[in-house]
């Protein structure tokens, strides 16, 4: 595929992956508002759909990434692809029960670590969010596979259908049914479990019921070292939400900004997942043929990243600040300050393409686990003193640990020859520079449109040094 091809695919596919994340933000103001839902209902779903992840990362197991690897191994084999998809799909329904039975066992212990009456009754609600969770298993495997693929007709259905279904019986539940997080809650379930089981019909009718635990191992040896990586990742998102729990309207606020942050990071996904079949692809070909090509690769990922950043932070600025009516509307402060952690998250992938194609993912894990401890160590003493923007600090620098450290491992062990002053010097100059807005923002007082305005131009600038010499060549070319 060329580059034009390949910048059409990301885009597609971003656009796609974008649709529930930004329609379920759209209709937010739908159900938010005086007599509606406030900023506490908003900490509680947040603290749900926290529960929700876990149960997703349990039950997935990493497996959607096992498929995206090991389709390479078996697209041309139709009985090999059958036990693939069949076993990776009745190991997530097997998952999913065994947790909806010890949740069950345990529902009074878990209830108990949280502060809000509401939370501490799991009993209620902890089911919905675990059968949420089997459902994005199911969803995400599915189109995982659907774009390694290229079957972009199911990838298209797979994702309206579920930002059509889930977000308006999310309020269709709320208006109608129950006016708290219980009824976001159960829209959700509804919404997501047509889908699901669509999914599931579907699948099943074309390769069967099969599993083969000998043919499934390699998979899960490989997705072994993912699934730790993935569940410390969880950790590292749970652990905020979890040290600010216990003050609901800041949680409320913060996580509102991070659902717009959520919802751009699956864009960034998209990207991110049209951009790896393209590189394992060049990879099979042979690495020191294709070298210059996994390199522009890489370049582009960065830049498109950077690009999503400098067309987001403004319009969601201005939305929250129209669109809401309470407390929430103080959550557009920080969306400038929250989103620059995309930045060492995109040198993340771009260094992690190796060690996944060649299965050393164990290093991962090594890092997330530090990552991990460092988030508890500076949210428990951060917090307390800067409130959000200590979560904020805490976030960021687990963020630049893992892409420099991914960084460093793959440099080592992989030579790429990249253009480090592209993929690592300038995007960190640029992340260190709205960093300092926003203490000049917080010090002196700075409209919050002023400070986002300086941000996507300090951005435009880094990329425009990053590139000086390809804009060259096109303005002046003769």
């Amino acid at each position: 595929m060329n580059k034009l091809g390949y910048f059409k695919l990301s885009v597609l596919y971003s656009a796609l992956a974008a649709l529930p994340p930004v329609l379920q933000l759209l209709v937010q103001p739908l159900i938010e508002g005086n007599g509606r839902l406030n900023a506490i209902d908003f900490s509680q779903i947040g603290i749900a759909e926290q529960i929700t992840a876990l149960a997703f990362t349990l039950v997935l197991f990493s497996m959607s990434a096992a498929l995206t690897r090991f389709y390479y191994d078996v697209e041309e084999d139709q009985e090999k692809y059958n036990k693939m998809v069949s076993g990776t799909l009745l190991s997530i329904l097997f998952r999913g029960a065994i947790l909806l039975v010890i949740a069950f066992v345990l529902q009074d212990i878990i209830g108990q670590i949280f502060s809000q009456p509401a939370l501490q009754d799991f009993a209620t609600y902890g089911w919905i969010a675990i059968g949420i969770g089997i459902n994005r298993a199911i969803y995400m495997s599915a189109t995982a596979l659907y774009r390694n693929e290229k079957k972009i007709g199911a990838f298209v259905s797979a994702n309206v259908a579920l930002a059509l279904l889930r977000s308006a019986f999310q309020v269709i539940a709320v208006l109608y049914w129950d006016m708290s997080f219980i009824g976001y809650l159960y829209g959700s379930l509804i919404g997501s479990s047509i889908v699901s089981l669509v999914i599931l019909v579907y699948s099943f009718k074309k390769c069967g019921w099969q599993y083969d635990r000998a043919f499934m191992k390699p998979m899960y040896e490989f997705a072994h070292p993912l699934f730790q990586y993935a569940l410390v990742s969880w950790a590292l998102y749970f652990v905020d939400k979890y040290f600010l729990e216990s003050s609901p309207k800041t949680l409320g606020i913060y996580i509102t900004a991070m659902n717009f942050a959520n919802g751009l990071q699956l864009i960034i996904q998209g990207v991110q997942a049209a951009t790896q079949p393209e590189v394992f692809r060049y990879f099979k070909l042979g690495v020191k043929e294709n070298m210059a090509s996994i390199r522009s690769l890489g370049n582009m990922l960065i830049v498109q990243t950077q690009l999503l950043l400098i067309l987001a932070i403004l319009p969601i600025i201005l939305y929250i600040d129209f669109s809401f009516e309470t407390e929430i509307k103080e959550a557009a402060s920080f969306v400038a300050i929250i989103l620059i952690r995309f930045i060492p998250r995109a040198q993340y992938f771009v260094f992690s393409f190796i060690l996944f194609y060649e299965k050393k993912t164990k290093v991962l894990s090594y890092l997330n686990l530090l990552n991990l401890i460092v988030a508890i160590v500076l949210n428990y003493l951060l917090i307390p003193i800067l409130g959000i923007y200590g979560v904020i600090v805490a976030v960021l620098v687990a963020e630049c640990i893992l892409a420099w450290g991914v960084a460093y491992y793959a440099n080592r062990h992989f030579k790429m020859d990249w253009n480090w002053k592209k993929v690592m010097v300038i995007p960190t100059l640029v992340m260190i520079g709205v960093i300092a807005l926003e203490l000049i923002k917080v010090k002196f007082s700075i409209p919050t449109f002023t400070m986002g305005l300086l941000s996507t131009l300090l951005m435009v600038i880094g990329i425009a040094v990053a590139y000086r010499a390809e804009f060259s060549k096109v303005v002046f070319r003769k």
